[in-house]
């Protein structure tokens, strides 16, 4: 992602809040999905409040990637899905395990219309992930879109 991308992005987020939607489509030029990275590890549900929230301001689908092995909290997501549904927002759920930050990194390589990727925790990233793996650090900051942590109680951060 440029410069002028990211600040269109940035600048489409502070409409967006503002409760300026049209102008906020304008700015996301085609980029229509948020990406809601969770795992059974550090589950929190108020990671799903924001990603709806930010998904109804904008208009855009969202795209839930679960990195799990047991599905610990299936029905946790069923129930989401099912709210985002009567909110009338488009969602759609992709299992994996392994490393968190190579799935995040695959998802949005595969899927151009990623606005932003939406993720709990900052140790939710290291998830499965061998410390020292200098091609994925290298990788992750060629991530093309924006990447919202947000932590319970906290205001999200933009990394």
């Amino acid at each position: 992602m440029n410069n002028e991308q990211f600040d269109d992005l940035m600048s489409a987020a502070t409409f967006a809040q503002a409760g300026e939607h049209e102008e906020a489509l304008k700015l996301m030029r085609g980029r229509d999905i948020v990406l809601l990275a969770v795992s059974d590890v550090y589950f929190d549900t108020s990671v799903f409040s924001y990603a709806l929230n930010i998904c109804k301001r904008t208009g855009a689908g969202l795209a839930i990637l679960y990195l799990t092995r047991t599905e610990l909290h299936k029905h946790d997501i069923q129930e989401f899905m099912a709210r985002a549904s009567r909110e009338g927002i488009a969602c759609s759920v992709s299992k994996t395990d392994g490393c968190m930050k190579q799935a995040i990194l695959d998802f949005t390589k595969k899927n151009k219309s990623i606005m932003f990727v939406v993720v709990g925790t900052t140790p939710e990233l290291d998830i499965e992930c061998k410390s020292g793996e200098k091609s994925l650090s290298d990788a992750w900051k060629r991530l093309r879109c924006p990447l919202v942590l947000v932590s319970k109680g906290d205001m999200p951060s933009f990394a």
